[in-house]
């Protein structure tokens, strides 16, 4: 598995690196707008960019047409299978302390140390990469940059349709479902303090990469090259 990262590494360095530097310069831009900067707003953004590093080490791999070299290597497609989510925690997880340490460190930005290395604000960002990751990799795995585009436009599809319907209807669905999403949240956090909601949390991303890994696997092994 080590051997099949390192490939995927070094075949997309180049990539790797240009993607790196567009998104400090983004991030950056975020915690120094002085009127907008949030550390919410800055973990959450830095969360979903770092989730598209590993993404885009496999719909790279489509685009050139070197899924097809990886699978006839020597190792099992669980194994490419398990490079691809090792790689992607692992690379995500470093992107997510890097982002929050660059929002930190960087001369002209709003927001401070104490503020952006809460624990709060450091699982929120990983949670969010983990969450994106466990949704985005079957896909990809599975159609390559199709899968990436797939999930992309049927997100933007549901988001109209239901921005549509609460302007049809003027409902506050909308409001009431994230409202209570948000105070169920902090009922169990009251409840279990934060060591033990910090342990819920880590074992409920487990399990969502657990079952994104368990169907990847699946579609993995059926894809045809």
């Amino acid at each position: 598995m080590l051997r099949v990262i390192r490939k995927d590494l070094i075949m997309n360095r180049n990539a790797l690196v240009a993607n790196l530097l567009i998104m400090s310069a983004v991030l950056v831009f975020m915690s120094s707008w002085e009127e907008g900067a949030s550390v919410g707003a800055f973990a959450f953004f830095a969360g979903i960019m770092m989730a598209f590093v590993p993404v885009m080490v496999v719909t790279r791999e489509d685009k050139f047409k070197a899924m097809a070299l990886g699978c006839s290597l020597p190792v099992t497609r669980e194994t490419i299978v398990r490079s691809r989510y090792a790689l992607a925690v692992g690379s995500s997880a470093l992107g997510v302390l890097l982002a929050l340490s660059l929002g930190a460190l960087v001369p002209t930005s709003e927001l401070s140390a104490a503020e952006l290395f809460r624990p709060g604000v450091v699982f929120q960002a990983l949670s969010i990469t983990t969450i994106v990751i466990a949704i985005l990799l079957p896909f990809t795995l599975r159609f390559g940059a199709l899968g990436l585009i797939l999930v992309l436009g049927a997100s933007q599809v549901l988001g109209i349709v239901a921005l549509t319907f609460v302007k049809m209807t003027e409902s506050s669905a909308d409001r009431r479902l994230i409202g209570t999403i948000i105070q169920t949240v902090r009922d169990v956090h009251g409840r279990l303090g934060d060591p033990g909601f910090y342990l819920l949390l880590v074992g409920f991303l487990a399990a969502a990469l657990l079952v994104s890994y368990g169907i990847s696997v699946w579609v993995f092994r059926r894809r045809e090259f």
